[in-house]
């Protein structure tokens, strides 16, 4: 496993929502929340999406990923 719950990380590729057609460009930011091992290594990311009319100027969504979609970034690295 490369990352853990709470990691920071940002996307590598474009990856396309699970509840949308909308796709989000490699530097998206996120956070995992789960992590699984079986049926094979996946993590549940929360995307963090600029949007200035959501309060906090955010909107979330929540995709499953890879390990070669992603790399683990600290929380002061920009």
């Amino acid at each position: 496993m490369i990352a853990k719950q709470g990691d920071k990380i940002v996307l590598i590729e474009p990856v396309r929502s699970e509840f949308s057609d909308t796709v989000y460009p490699p530097g998206t930011e996120g956070v995992v929340v789960e992590v699984y091992a079986s049926p094979e290594e996946g993590y549940a990311v929360d995307l963090s999406i600029p949007d200035d009319t959501q309060p906090g100027g955010y909107r979330y969504d929540n995709v499953v990923l890879s390990p070669e979609q992603f790399r683990i970034v600290d929380f002061e690295e920009k």
